[in-house]
């Protein structure tokens, strides 16, 4: 599978022409040098072939970027890859090469690979006219694009498509291995991993451990992933796709434009994502934000596995495991009896057994009860003595989307103490104790108008 990269230097353009050719909005766009950190990588199906496309972070020479680790840490790390990749896009700017620009043209033109250049903000024809001097770098390929308003990149598509001859694949190299093996599409994956946690707690270093891969950049320094990315690996024969999300901040500190807009893309991989696994660092324990992340989750209606990482680092401190373990039994009492344990997210150590125990939630939460099961529990829930002591009056249940939701008619409103013991009782009763319910209550005593 031909697997294709965008290169050039930082804020060109890069990330939206990324989301121009893929057609959809995944790499963040913001008017800022080094938003995208990690490789932003997307199986893209044209015509009768598929590609692989990667959005690169921005390279720039070191004396720019001096004092910026997370930064030059990303470009050193991104130029490691460049020979794994079928053809490389380019990316300038118009208005003039600079002097970094000029010399990575020059690097570029030594290696042995296709290289095109495309040249961004060339919203009309007239200012292609005046971008001539492009031509003299000497590339095979150049293209005057818009990458924001979609002016010539189905163009550039088009071409991309004649030099790898429709659904002709490459000779497999590791940047195309990814995406063959296994295939990458959402439908296939048996289980949609989602890592939350606070920023710097480990989730980028579990996402690399779990899928093999050095696809997520790891630093010290809090707010290094500001992208979500996925990868798809295998697990007992069995197909997952784990996504590493931005660390999830308290509101009050989320006032950059790119945190907010990673943010958000956090809480939409939680609700698609199937399971999530909620990484803590161990000193933090079950602190006030780490419980916020909770909430957050049972809200969703999603099933966690809390993953307190480091523990290469406090295992033989029992005073610590203690504390941690009173934490998570108080946790429990407020949400539901949600599994823990405790994990090394570098060495891998607990992981196949987080992952085991995601399957084992999944399947909890995907269970279709039969009609006669949930009017037995019914009927056994309308002896409750808090149910008689208030008048209220079960009427009937059903299960609905998705099937960790059921919808429960009464005669009257209720508190939300009862709704909390309702809410207990059934999930006791269908065997999903560690895993949420959505229950929703709906009083049939209505007042008519008159």
């Amino acid at each position: 599978m031909p697997a294709i990269a965008i290169v050039g230097r930082q804020n060109v353009g890069k990330s939206s022409l990324f989301n121009s050719l893929i057609g959809k909005r995944k790499s963040i766009i913001y008017n800022q040098p080094g938003v995208t950190r990690d490789l932003i990588r997307e199986k893209v199906p044209w015509g009768e072939g598929s590609w692989t496309l990667t959005d690169f972070p921005g390279f720039e020479s070191e004396k720019n970027v001096r004092g910026d680790e997370l930064t030059l840490a990303a470009i050193r790390s991104a130029e490691k890859q460049l020979d794994k990749f079928h053809l490389l896009l380019f990316v300038v700017a118009r208005g003039g090469l600079t002097p970094f620009e000029a010399d990575l043209a020059e690097r570029l033109r030594r290696m042995k690979k296709p290289v095109w250049l495309v040249v961004n903000f060339i919203d009309d024809p007239q200012l292609e006219a005046e971008a001539t001097e492009f031509y003299e770098l000497g590339f095979s390929e150049t293209f005057f694009v818009s990458a924001l308003n979609h002016r010539n990149v189905g163009e550039l598509r088009e071409r991309i498509q004649t030099l790898f001859k429709v659904g002709k694949s490459k000779k497999k190299d590791s940047a195309s291995e990814d995406e063959e093996d296994p295939p990458r599409h959402k439908a296939m994956a048996d289980l949609r991993l989602a890592i939350l946690g606070k920023p710097n707690a480990g989730k980028s270093t579990l996402f690399n451990t779990l899928t093999g891969k050095d696809r997520a950049l790891i630093s010290p320094v809090a707010g290094t992933t500001r992208d979500s990315i996925n990868e798809f690996f295998h697990f007992e024969g069995k197909l997952i796709e784990v996504v590493d999300t931005a660390g999830l901040r308290r509101q009050r500190n989320v006032i950059e434009d790119v945190e907010s807009i990673s943010v958000k893309r956090a809480k939409e991989a939680l609700e698609a994502c199937d399971v999530v696994f909620l990484v803590m660092d161990y000193a933090d324990k079950l602190d006030k934000q780490n419980k916020t992340l909770f909430a957050l989750i049972a809200d969703a209606g999603k099933p966690l596995i809390a993953l307190i990482n480091k523990y290469d680092k406090f295992r033989d401190d029992k005073e610590t495991k203690a504390e941690i373990a009173a934490d998570f039994a108080d946790a429990q009492k407020a949400f539901w009896k949600f599994p823990w344990l405790f994990i090394s997210a570098s060495t891998g150590e607990n992981c196949v057994k987080a992952l085991a125990k995601a399957f084992e939630l999944k399947g909890q939460v995907f269970e279709k009860f039969a009609t006669p099961k949930l009017n037995t529990i019914l009927k056994e829930l309308s002896h409750s003595h808090i149910l008689a002591n208030q008048n209220i009056k079960l009427k009937y249940i059903t299960q609905g989307t998705p099937l960790n939701r059921f919808i429960l008619f009464t005669n009257k409103p209720v508190a939300m103490p009862v709704k909390r013991h309702l809410n207990s009782e059934l999930r006791k009763r269908l065997h999903m104790t560690e895993v949420p319910i959505l229950l929703q209550v709906r009083s049939e005593d209505r007042k008519r108008k008159t």
